[in-house]
């Protein structure tokens, strides 16, 4: 079993959050991954925003584990997250990421999932495009 890691970048500048996560995720780990994936989320203050999830490398979460990140999730997504690039190599781990977020924001899932980190980029990229209007308004 690989040991869990994460990272959480913010570049407020393309209103985009970077996540990184790889291995098993216990609680103390999960917890820890959303207290700085809120904090980031909280820096846009409810406005429009993007995350590139990168999560290739992570393994399935057990079920209380799994809450804590569709917590998380739900919270970005009612606070600005209008598109999320979801990469993964898993596909149980994708299935639950995706189960997680339909139902932290049902009838809402802004979730794109892609095969490359390429692809993720340049998702991301069209979204914030097609936002730019209203962002420049703000």
């Amino acid at each position: 079993m690989s040991r869990a890691s994460f990272s959480v970048r913010n570049v407020p500048a393309d209103r985009t959050i970077f996540v990184r996560m790889t291995g098993k995720f216990d609680i103390g780990t999960m917890r820890a991954f959303c207290d700085e994936y809120r904090a980031a989320t909280s820096t846009y203050s409810g406005a429009v925003h993007f995350v590139l999830a990168d999560m290739r490398g992570m393994q399935a979460a057990q079920p209380e584990v799994g809450l804590m990140l569709g917590s998380a999730i739900g919270y970005a997504r009612t606070h600005g997250v209008r598109c999320c690039a979801h990469l993964s190599d898993d596909t149980v781990q994708r299935l639950q990421a995706a189960r997680l977020a339909r139902q932290s924001t049902p009838g809402g899932d802004v979730t794109v999932d892609v095969s490359s980190l390429e692809e993720a980029e340049r998702v991301i990229r069209e979204h914030r495009e097609k936002e730019r209007p209203q962002l420049e308004q703000r």
